[in-house]
């Protein structure tokens, strides 16, 4: 009996010091449709390619919000980041010698249709500087360079950078699923009433 008791409290006593997974600012927005906006599961839903050294996920420093933020230091050679949603390519591209630029909460809201199957979309991250030149970081929209434009930046804290831009709004996997499953049931419903 006292064995049991001794397992129960342990369990206890580890559920308490689990550490708590904050959110990160841009999980909270229900609009935002970049998946692991915040970095707090790794690089899952992202893709690295380029020069991919000294690149990671880590907590504070690196952090804007939530526990975990992207920090990017690939030295002589650009490293890019890569997500992509409803039909839009979002990449960052960096190089930091000698230090990081830290990466974090990234939002990219659908505002709307413009027409032309082209929809108004904000986008927005948080940047940060944690050393000095030499230094690059660009930001390709769908393959175009979006700016900002940094080269040779001096260090800052995190920054906020948005702006609006022109893409595409497909729609997303469960969309689409539910639009086939009305469509089959629909056909069914059809071909009920012309065998009637």
């Amino acid at each position: 009996m006292k064995i049991r008791h001794f397992f129960v409290l342990l369990a206890c006593l580890t559920l308490i010091t689990l550490p708590v997974l904050a959110l990160d600012v841009c999980q909270t927005d229900p609009n935002n449709h970049v998946s692991n906006c915040g970095f707090e599961y790794g690089f899952l839903n992202w893709t690295l390619t380029g020069n991919t050294g000294f690149t990671g996920v880590a907590g504070p420093p690196y952090n804007y919000s939530g526990n975990y933020g992207a920090y990017l230091g690939p030295v002589g050679s650009d490293g890019f980041l890569t997500t992509t949603f409803a039909g839009n390519t979002l990449t960052f591209g960096f190089r930091q010698d000698p230090s990081y630029w830290g990466l974090d909460s990234v939002f990219a809201d659908d505002l709307g249709s413009l027409g032309n199957g082209l929809n108004l979309w904000y986008v927005q991250f948080a940047l940060a500087n944690f050393g000095g030149p030499t230094n690059d970081f660009t930001v390709y929209w769908n393959g175009v360079d979006a700016g900002p434009d940094l080269v040779d930046s001096q260090a800052f804290p995190y920054t906020l950078y948005s702006g609006f831009l022109v893409g595409e709004s497909l729609p997303e996997p469960g969309t689409m699923i539910l639009f086939g499953s009305g469509a089959l049931g629909l056909f069914g419903l059809l071909r009920r009433k012309l065998n009637l």
